[in-house]
This record gives structure tokens, sequence and C-alpha cells, in this order.
């Protein structure tokens, strides 16, 4: 039973408790003042006539509802009578004081807010009924809907032209009140019918209206200036314009409203896309001139349209590829031998490039995602520092770019030891070597770089010319950082555990020289290296026929019988041409020089030990070192025409000196008056390096080692395709295509010519086969 059964008899009156609070009531609705005593009792008093008084709820909505809307047939008259101000400055003054209201003035009656729902309820209960009403409108709706019905509904049309007016004119230069506008949009938004759309009818009226205008207003305006102006000139004023709109539209839109973002579309339409042809014709050349205040306006103006930014990505893929490769092309007679200038230049292109589109274009991620495009475009031109690939069998398989040739010299001249990483700091190495990382990100053909980079470590770990050890770890590390391949990364790991474990061993096996022969100086002039013939890349295949001098030829044996005694089982194979040493050289002038030299050349110098005065025969030091012609003539012109020395350590009787003139008759003899220059001034003591680019391998020349990195692309290409066909068992040419790519993309990118020729040869060798009804999609053969 409801709770206000048993508190009908109370003694509290409606008109009694009302004659106090309906003079507050009056107060609050003419935007009287209030005292906070008087604020506080009217809380009081509707409370009290909610509880105790029957059917209080709807007595005060009642009467409430009555003064409102005498108040509000009030304000119309006041509104309606305007004589000397306008009917919009009119309506806002009112409109804003009886707004306010609004929200003040139902405060103390929400306690009544849905009372009347409680009590029907309670009674419909009682008698049986089944279909209580709903709750009664708030206060505050109550007040709202007053002003709809009994003014704003007669006056909207002519006040929203009139707030329209207003806003034309602020385009136009002139200033407004801009409250005013902001009340007539408060109006719509706030005086809505529809309790399911809060805001239609505001998008129907004020919002359409404000598009439609702005849209009519610069459609004209727009193309006259442009015509009066230019193009250039006219970018300032339609930047200016869509910054002012954007402005506008925060401050008289309702920006909750899902189509408020029509009015920016609808600007950069009028202003932007209407002239965008015109306005991109001028992209290529601002970024020729690199006019970035210029771009950063044009970029602002045309990121806003739909299709606009493709054009731009064009202009700066087509300036990337056209300033980079002219200036390689300027440039590519002093860098294709020099390994750091060609760096340099990469890397001072990049910089300009990445600034353009920093200054130019804000970063965005689509310029830079067209600036890498076209830098690897660059780096992977193939027109001016080029290489050949060939197959074994001399089939011209691709032309490629020689830019990663050229990347593992310049990181060889920063970790050797040379005049360049000399002259560095250990900071501005790692920078460079971070450098270098870089412009790797951009090269296909890694594989050619990490094969160059792995025959430069192993020259610069087998003459220990390393500038610095710590460095050599950390690039092996910054390579597998960088996502090279992990079998080609952890050789070079592999390959630096050896040299310290050699340490060690050496230390051992000078120790056993020392307890075996009691010769301490023989001991302390031997060091070898035992390596591991995987990591190294080097085996028995590459062993030469070389007699060595007498004075090495011991220490064989005993490093063989010393070696069995560690390790059980392994066999060791002398690889001759990777050695080197260092040998003393007298003249007869007085002249005492410290040579340091190959394996090789020491062999031939040391037949002339005992014939320090006699002329000895190219078919002579042939038998005596048992040296393959090729390698016996590259070493003598070592020898008697080394670039970087005037005055050479062995003479022959040729005039012009050609390893292709060298005959078994050619005779070669010691140069007596061998001496050094030094500022001008000639030197008989010093140090003399003949050892240069140490021979690493037996292949006579690049053309060689490029069979060999195309041998092996032609291994990874047979093992990505049967790993494709394993998984997939079925699959089309282009699917196969696609993935194989993607797996060898971090070594190389392979063409069609030798995917083809791979699964030709997979076909040949019933690996896979053509499918009969397509050929087009092959089949694993388990």
């Amino acid at each position: 039973m409801p709770i206000r059964t048993f508190l009908k008899d109370n003694g509290v009156q409606f008109d009694q408790e009302w004659a106090k609070a309906h003079p507050v009531v009056q107060s609050l609705l003419y935007q009287k003042t209030v005292t906070p005593a008087d604020w506080q009792d009217l809380f009081l008093w509707v409370y009290k006539i909610n509880s105790w008084v029957e059917e209080g709820a709807t007595q005060i909505r009642d009467t409430l509802t009555t003064d409102i809307d005498r108040y509000v047939k009030e304000a119309g008259a006041r509104i309606r009578s305007h004589k000397t101000e306008s009917l919009l400055k009119v309506y806002i003054k009112e409109w804003k004081r009886y707004f306010k209201q609004t929200n003040i003035l139902p405060l103390p009656f929400k306690v009544i807010d849905g009372t009347t729902v409680a009590i029907k309820s309670s009674s419909s209960a009682a008698g049986g009924s089944s279909n209580p009403p709903e709750a009664a409108d708030s206060i505050k709706s109550v007040m709202l809907d007053k002003w709809n019905s009994k003014i704003f509904e007669e006056m909207s049309e002519a006040l929203l032209a009139d707030a329209l007016k207003l806003i034309e004119d602020e385009r136009n230069g002139l200033l407004i009140d801009a409250q005013s506008v902001v009340g007539i949009r408060e109006s719509f938004v706030a005086l809505n019918d529809n309790p399911d759309d809060v805001l239609g009818v505001y998008r129907k009226t004020f919002e359409r209206s404000f598009i439609e205008q702005t849209v009519e207003y610069y459609r004209n305006r727009s193309a006259e200036y442009l015509a009066e102006a230019g193009v250039l000139n006219y970018m300032v004023y339609a930047d200016k314009k869509l910054d002012e709109e954007q402005k506008r539209a925060e401050k008289y839109l309702e920006m909750s409203s899902p189509s408020a973002s029509r009015h920016m579309d609808k600007c950069v339409m009028v202003l932007v896309e209407s002239f965008e042809d015109q306005i991109l014709a001028e992209c290529s050349t601002l970024i020729v001139k690199r006019d970035v205040e210029r771009l950063q306006r044009l970029y602002r103006l045309i990121r806003r349209t739909r299709n606009g930014i493709e054009t731009v990505l064009k202009c700066i893929d087509c300036h990337i590829r056209t300033e980079g490769l002219n200036d390689m092309r300027n440039n590519a007679e002093s860098m294709a031998t020099d390994p750091e200038k060609y760096v340099q230049q990469l890397l001072a292109m990049f910089d300009r490039f990445s600034s353009l589109v920093r200054e130019g274009f804000c970063d965005d991620a689509r310029l830079l995602t067209a600036r890498d495009k076209a830098f690897r475009v660059v780096v992977n031109d193939s027109s001016i520092f080029k290489v050949e690939m060939s197959s074994k069998k001399g089939r011209p398989l691709s032309v490629e770019s020689k830019c990663a040739e050229l990347l593992a010299n310049y990181c060889d001249l920063l970790l050797r030891k040379t005049q360049l990483s000399k002259k560095l700091t250990s900071e501005e190495i790692d920078e460079k070597l971070n450098q270098v990382l870089l412009v790797l990100k951009y090269v296909e053909n890694k594989d050619v770089f990490m094969r160059f980079h792995r025959a430069h470590l192993s020259r610069r770990l087998i003459l220990e010319m390393s500038a610095d050890q710590e460095k050599e770890e950390m690039m092996v590390a910054k390579l597998r950082e960088c996502g090279m391949p992990s079998d080609a990364v952890n050789k070079l790991s592999r390959m630096l555990q050896d040299i310290e474990v050699n340490k060690d061993l050496n230390s051992n096996f000078k120790k056993a020289l020392v307890g075996t022969n009691n010769n301490k100086c023989a001991s302390d002039a031997i060091n070898i290296k035992v390596l591991n013939g995987g990591a190294w890349g080097r085996g028995g295949s590459e062993k030469i026929r070389f007699s060595l001098p007498r004075e090495l030829e011991d220490f064989v044996p005993e490093m063989e019988a010393f070696y069995k005694k560690q390790h059980n089982g392994r066999k060791l194979c002398w690889m001759h041409h990777w050695s080197s040493g260092t040998m003393v050289f007298g003249t007869s002038n007085g002249g005492r020089f410290d040579l340091d030299v190959t394996t090789f050349q020491m062999a031939v110098l040391f037949c002339f030990n005992e014939r320090a005065h006699e002329k000895i025969s190219l078919e002579t030091l042939r038998l005596a070192t048992e040296l393959p012609d090729a390698e016996l003539n590259r070493t003598l012109l070592s020898l008697v025409a080394y670039p970087k020395m005037k005055s050479q350590i062995l003479l022959c009787d040729l005039p012009i000196i050609s390893p292709r003139d060298f005959t078994d008759s050619t005779v070669f003899y010691i140069n007596h008056d061998f001496h050094l220059i030094k500022n001008g001034k000639i030197q008989l003591r010093g140090k003399v390096n003949l050892i240069g680019r140490l021979q690493l391998s037996l292949e006579a020349n690049a053309e060689k080692e490029h069979e060999g990195i195309v041998a092996l692309r032609e291994f990874r290409v047979q093992e990505g395709i049967v790993k494709i066909m394993k998984m997939r068992k079925t699959i089309t040419l282009a699917q196969l295509t696609m993935e194989l790519v993607e797996i060898l993309k971090p070594l190389f990118v392979p063409n069609r010519k030798i995917i083809k020729e791979q699964i030709d040869w997979l076909i040949e060798n019933r690996y896979m086969e053509r499918r009969s009804d397509d050929i087009q999609t092959f089949v694993y053969l388990a």
C-alpha cells in the first residue's frame, strides 16, 4: 500500500506553502535577486508540498506552467515590439536571460520530475489498471517547449536569415556580435521537439543553411581571385580562408553533430579541389627550387583533398630519382674508385631528400614511403655503377648496382688500420658505420655486401689489421639487428671466435716448441691460425701446390703433430696463400728494411739468399717455388713494380714491366740500391708493406667472385622453391614467385630469369612438375 495513504491528514496545505514559494519562483523567472536563504527554503517548500500534499506535484507543475506561459508571452510581446533595435538583437537579449534560467529554475523542482508516475502507478495498482501513463516532462522541457511554441517557431526563419547575414559580414571583414549567431545556434539545438534526434532540427536548418551559404560565398570569389592574383598567391588565400572557416565552424557549429565535418569538406571542395590541377602544376617547380614555405602551404591544401596527394607522391618520386641519378652521374668518375666519397654522396642525398620531406611535407608517412622507394631506385641503379653477374657457364644473368661492393669496401676502410680510421674518433666511426647500415637497408643485393664484407673481415683478422676488435664485434651485432640472414651473420661471429681461440692455441704451441727444441727465437717468430673451414668459406679445394722455404717447412709437421694431440680426428689444410710474414732485407749501401710480405713473396725472395748478386730466371724461380704461372707472375710483379714505391725490391731485364711479357728467360735480381724516400729525402731504414690486398682466394679476378655469388643465388632459389612446394604442395607460378621473393628479399631480389631457370632444373630433376591441365601451376613430387 503506498506510503502516501498514511500522510493525508498532516495539516500541510498547498495554497499555504505555495504562497511562501511563489514570490521566490517569480523572482527566479524574472531574473531578480534571490537571497541564499530564500533559495534554500524554496527546496524545502517544494519538498513539503510534494511529500505531504496529495497530488502536490501536479499542482506545482500546473501552477508553474501557468507562470512560465505568462512570462514567455510577455517576452514575446517585448521582442515583437522592437523599434530601434533589430529583431535578432532583441531576441538574443531575451533568449540569453531565459535560457540561463532554464538551467537554474528547474533545480528546486527536480523532486517532482517523474513523481506523478509513482503516484499514478500506485493508484493503478490498487485499482487494477495495467497501463500506467508516462512520466510528465521535466520543468526544463516545459520551459523550452513554451519558448519554442510561443516565440521561436514564428521567428526562426527571420532570425536565421539575420544570423547568416552577420556571418557573411564577418567573412567580408566586418566586426560582428558573434554571440548573436551562437545564440541562434543554441536555440535550434535546445528547442528541438524530437527526443530521438536531438540535433535533427538544428541540422536541417542552421547547419545546412550555414554550409550552403559558405559554398555560395566562395564559389565565385575564389575563381576571380585565382584569375587576378595567380596560383601562388591563391594558395595563400585558400590556406588562410580554410583556417578561418575551421575556426568559424568551431565557433558557430555544433561540433558534436555527425555532419559537422561536411562544412570543411565543402570548403575544401570549393577552395581547393575546384582548382586542384592548377595548384598541383606548381608542385614540381617548388620541389626543385626547395621553396619550403610554399611547399608547406601546398601540402596543407592538398592533404585535405581526396586524390591530390597521389600527384605529390609522383612529383617527389620523380624529383628524387632524377636529381639522385644526375648527382651520381656527375661524380661517377671520382666515386667509382673512392668508396668513402661514394657513400658520403649517397648519405648527403638521403639527408637532402629527408630534409625536403620533413620541412616541406611535415614528415607525412606517405611521402616518407615515396622517398624510400625512389632512393632505393637510386641506390640500386645499374646504369652508372654496374656489375654484370654471370654464371659459370658464362651466361649473363643480370646487371646490378655496384653499391653493395662499395659499401663493403667503405666498411673495410673504417674497420681496418687506415688513414681514415686513424683520424676518426670512436664515436665518429660508430656514426659512419650506422650510416652504412642506413644505406644498406635500401640495397637489394645484400648477399654481395655480405660476401665482400666477409672477405674483408678475413683479411683484417688474418693480417691482424683490425683497428678495434670491439668495433668488429659491434658491426656483426648490428648486421644481425638490421635483419641480415642469421646463417651469414653466424659465420662472421664464428670467425671472430676463431681468432680468440687461436690466442690460447698459439700460446700452447709456442710452449711446446720451446719444450721440444728449446728454441725460443723460433717460437716467437711463428704465429699459427687454425680456422674453421665452414665459417671462413675456404676448403681443401683451394689447396695449391707450393714449396715452402726451408726456414718455414719444419714448422708444418710439428704443428700437425701438436694439433692432433689436441683434437683427434681433425685434418689441417694449409692455406699458404693466406699467410704472411716479416723478413729483414739488407742492401749493399747499408740499408736495412723490414719487409711485410706474403708467403709467396717470401719464397721468391728466399731464392736470392744464397745468390744475392746473381740473376735468376723465371723458369728457375718456378722450379724453386713450384708456384703456378699466374700466381708466380702476380707475385713477381708485386716485387718489381709495386705502385707505391719508386725504388723496387727486385729488378728485371724488361724495359716495360707487364706480367704478360714475362717469359721463362726473363731474369730477376736484387736491387742492392733499394731505398725509401720520405719528405724528399732518401731513407736507409724503414718498414715496407708489400702485402697490399692479400689474395684470400685463388680466384683470378672479380668475375670469378661474381660467378660464386650467382652459384650461391641459384642454390638459394632452388632451396626456397623446394621449401615453398613442400608446404603448398600445389601452387601457381605467380604465387610461387611472390612467396619466393618474400623469402629471399633479405639477401637479394631474384629476377624472372633465374627463377625460370631453377624451376626448369627442379622439374628436370623430378622435384616438381607442371600440372597437365595448367602449365602455370606446379605440383610437388615427394
